[in-house]
């Protein structure tokens, strides 16, 4: 994972503290249980284990959030056999899981501190509210307490994990905070659900327990196989854009070049939020893929082009838009790639969009993609110096391109050494793409 950082170093001595407090005291507290109690605690510490196996992942635009579908039966656990057992089922069950996916320690301690103390909170709220001669779901008020329990499991959890893999992945912990919080809600209102299920089949007896297994395995196995097909068509439109790229050796890894400046433009724009910068990526990795439309002669012309070859080139955006907007997983980025040929001031195309109208993904695109295409060899032309590149991006910010966009931008190169001394020159030229 690199170098950790200081404050991230604090937060998983804290969280370490934390979990063996949680453990200590949970313990301590633990009434004596009985063989059935025992037999359903090994029943879910099985389902934990397998379940974690399949654990579902959430992009983001840094990498993945994984989400625990486990989570649910620490809680149950919790509510129904003390805070101090479903405290070691947990994490039992988590650094079994950490081992066998040969998981990175810092990744481990994460996870298994996690949702230790979160199954702690949750249960100890539990404990303390409800009332103990009735199931989670035996009372109003126990099904208030489960609720709250669930609430603060959730809050507990996504905050932890915050606090630590905010500062990793740079992102705000504010932001990654809401966004995990979103990811959790469901989970919220299905915890209750699943501690009185446990309560109901563990009454009767642990291979009751056992058979909730597989109403908690038919969804992550469906998502995991829609995720594949997803991932399948993403990669199928990946190697379509690469393709094209290919058809000549001046385009050849356009497109990762551009998104890979576009990440860090996105990084020097704090506010953005990652769901929008994971759209924006998605869309920069594609944005010329309705050139397949566009015939060698035309895109690959050593010449100044003709009025109908000029038209058919800009068709690409258009092209590209209609492509994507088909397909589910890319619909959010069919307005980002049909337009991120738009200017500033109005005079781009294919639909004269203007200033704020154009998508804020289409401006940052703008930018990465002619700083690109100026600084590589084109039939046409020879390469920019970098420098070249910055001071005409710069000549065209407001006019163009996006100023605020140009900032971020001009950041990133002065990050990178890029000489960025500004030349003073009166001229308005468009940068052709």
């Amino acid at each position: 994972m690199g170098i950790i950082p200081t404050n991230v170093r604090f937060w998983l001595l804290a969280l370490a503290a934390a979990t063996a407090t949680s453990l200590g005291v949970g313990l301590t507290s633990t009434q004596t249980l009985s063989q059935q109690d025992w037999l359903v605690a090994f029943a879910l510490l099985f389902i934990i284990i397998v379940v974690e196996r399949l654990a579902i992942r959430f992009p983001i635009s840094s990498g993945y959030l994984r989400v625990s579908v486990g989570a649910p039966l620490g809680l149950a656990a919790a509510m129904h056999l003390g805070v101090g057992i479903a405290a070691l089922i947990v994490l039992i069950g988590h650094i079994t899981d950490s081992i066998l996916a040969r998981r990175d320690p810092i990744k481990s301690l994460t996870n298994v501190g996690t949702f230790v103390c979160a199954t702690a909170a949750g249960g100890g709220v539990y404990v303390l509210l409800a009332d103990p001669a009735l199931s989670p779901l035996g009372s109003i008020r126990n099904l208030t307490c489960a609720l709250l329990a669930s609430i603060a499991f959730v809050v507990v959890s996504t905050g932890t994990m915050t606090l630590i893999v905010a500062p990793i992945v740079g992102l705000p912990m504010a932001t990654l905070w809401k966004s995990t919080l979103r990811l959790s809600a469901v989970e919220a209102v299905t915890f209750p659900a699943v501690a009185g299920l446990v309560a109901v089949a563990a009454n009767e007896n642990a291979a009751a327990v056992l058979l909730l297994m597989f109403p908690l395995l038919g969804p992550q196995i469906a998502y995991r196989t829609l995720n594949k097909a997803q991932r399948g068509v993403r990669d199928t439109l990946e190697s379509l854009t690469d393709a094209i790229e290919l058809r000549d050796p001046y385009t050849a890894n356009h497109s990762i070049r551009v998104t890979e400046m576009v990440r860090e433009v996105l990084e020097e724009m704090p506010d953005v939020p990652y769901e929008l910068t994971a759209t924006i990526l998605a869309a920069s990795r594609v944005h010329d893929v309705g050139k397949v439309g566009t015939r060698d002669l035309t895109l690959y012309k050593a010449g100044p082009l003709t009025a109908d070859e000029r038209r058919e080139i800009r068709r690409h955006a258009e092209i590209g838009g209609e492509i994507v907007s088909r397909i589910d997983e890319y619909r959010l980025t069919a307005s980002i790639i049909r337009h991120h040929h738009e200017h500033w001031n109005g005079a781009g195309y294919p639909d004269g969009l203007a200033g704020a109208d154009i998508p804020l993904g289409s401006r940052v695109i703008g930018v990465a993609d002619a700083f690109d295409a100026m600084t590589s060899d084109r039939p046409y032309r020879r390469a920019m110096s970098r420098r070249g590149a910055l001071e005409e991006i710069r000549r065209n910010s407001g006019t163009q391109f996006d100023p605020r966009v140009v900032v971020a931008f001009e950041r990133v190169m002065s990050r990178q050494g890029t000489e960025s001394a500004l030349v003073q020159s009166p001229s308005d030229n468009q940068v052709r793409v």
